[in-house]
């Protein structure tokens, strides 16, 4: 008899043993339908309908909410100073999809504004690079024509160029450092 008493004894700690860390972490609660409900997401049950926490046992969880919580019931329902206007009641907490929506909506705000940002860089040194390869132009001497009014093309006298040269200068010293 001894043998098979230590035998289920055994067997007994090794399924206790067995059991992963992770199995344990969740939340269990009771909810307005007195359905019991476990999730790894924390409850936005009533601390009186929680039964257990991740690493806690009932009765040690206590919600976070704000000073009032920690005096009870009674202080939040106390009415207001004379001469003060009552305070809005608080807004309740997002729910945890909420939650997600939110940080997933900035991040893509995030992620368009970055991608914006690039392209704008992208387009900006492509335009400094033609600037350049003007401005090289025409110091370099080579022939040189801007469209005139009627939209035929005029050759510049160096006088055109030296004024050209100087605003395409002035044009590169202005956007692209």
């Amino acid at each position: 008899m001894k043998r098979s008493s230590a035998l289920c004894l055994l067997a007994a700690a090794v399924a206790v043993l067995a059991v992963p860390a992770p199995a344990l972490a969740y939340w269990q609660w009771r909810d307005t339908n007195g359905r019991m409900v476990y999730s790894d997401v924390p409850p936005s049950a009533e601390a009186a309908r929680i039964l257990r926490t991740p690493g806690r046992v009932a009765g040690q969880f206590q919600p976070v909410e704000g000073a009032d919580s920690a005096k009870g019931p009674q202080a939040s329902q106390a009415a207001p100073a004379p001469g003060k206007a009552a305070a809005k009641p608080a807004a309740p907490p997002p729910t945890a999809e909420e939650a997600f929506q939110k940080r997933r909506e900035a991040r893509l705000k995030a992620a368009a504004d970055e991608a914006r940002k690039e392209s704008e860089a992208a387009e900006r040194e492509a335009r400094c690079a033609q600037l350049r390869n003007y401005a090289n132009g025409l110091q370099s001497g080579m022939r040189a024509a801007v469209a005139g009014p009627d939209g035929s093309l005029q050759q510049l006298n160096s006088e055109q160029r030296q004024a050209e040269v100087l605003k395409t200068s002035a044009s590169l010293e202005k956007n692209c450092n």
